[in-house]
């Protein structure tokens, strides 16, 4: 597997050093031995994910275009392409930097691959609990309640499943006030007169997530969206407390309830 150096400015977040994000390992007879059973016409694509300490990594969403899976306790995942020589690979994982790369096959194989994801420190804001009811029984009776008065935009889990999108960003790129500038969601904040990029306070669960990019987060993870790009429009439950500045607008994510019914 060689990860092409003439595309990195392409994909973001890939260090200047191939293996601190992405390497290749061969491990004798693996890459034949995991195609001996996949159909004429495609091939599988077969790795393991790891922590900075060589801790396997549980849990992690990995997808290529159409495709995508998580890894197991070992940490590792499977995945079959069809019959092509290059392929972007996507790694996100909630508390940890995303990881994007694009793989060449050899000889017409995919090597066996090693990914280490590197921690991402996130400093959680302050919770205020004021009711007693869990996330799974409340649902998304405030989020509807929100929608019905109309301010903000309000994407779905029906919207997310027909759109298809592989990323959040390319799901939020046709929305109003939006712009993705090389995979991060930015809004346009206007000061003295002119406007100027800026990057949204992102929300997850209720929770203000500091420094966090949408795309760290697949879209098959996702129940529903609010965006609010103006300051106007920012539902006082998502605005910043004692912050020194305001966020130029903001993103609330809510995930997918496990093992229960999504409305």
């Amino acid at each position: 597997m060689r990860v092409s150096t003439s595309s990195a400015n392409l994909f973001r977040r890939i260090a200047v050093t191939v293996m601190a994000l992405i390497s290749a390992m061969l491990v004798p007879g693996a890459s034949v031995a995991a195609q001996e059973r996949v159909p004429t016409g495609q091939r599988q694509l077969v790795g393991v994910v790891r922590d900075a300490g060589g801790a396997a990594l549980e849990g992690v969403a990995v997808s290529i275009p159409g495709l995508s899976a998580r890894t197991d306790a070992r940490g590792a995942f499977a995945l079959q392409t069809g019959n092509v020589d290059t392929v972007t690979i996507a790694l996100r994982m909630v508390g940890f930097e995303p990881v994007d790369a694009l793989l060449t096959a050899r000889n017409g194989l995919w090597d066996t691959v090693l990914v280490q994801m590197e921690p991402t420190a996130q400093r959680l804001g302050g919770v205020k609990v004021t009711e007693t009811l869990t996330r799974a029984a409340l649902g998304l009776r405030n989020f509807e309640d929100r929608r019905a008065r109309g301010i903000g935009t309000f994407i779905t889990r029906e919207e997310i499943v027909a759109r298809g999108s592989s990323r959040l960003s390319d799901l939020l790129r046709t929305k109003r006030g939006v712009n993705v500038i090389r995979g991060r969601v930015r809004f346009v904040a206007y000061t003295s007169g002119r406007s100027t990029m800026c990057q949204p306070d992102i929300w997850l669960d209720g929770t203000r997530s500091q420094a966090m990019e949408v795309d760290e987060l697949l879209p098959s993870t996702v129940e529903a969206i609010e965006l609010y790009p103006y300051l106007s429009t920012i539902p006082a439950e998502f605005q910043r407390v004692g912050a020194n500045t305001t966020p130029c607008g903001t993103i609330v994510i809510w995930s997918r309830i496990p093992n229960g019914k999504s409305p």
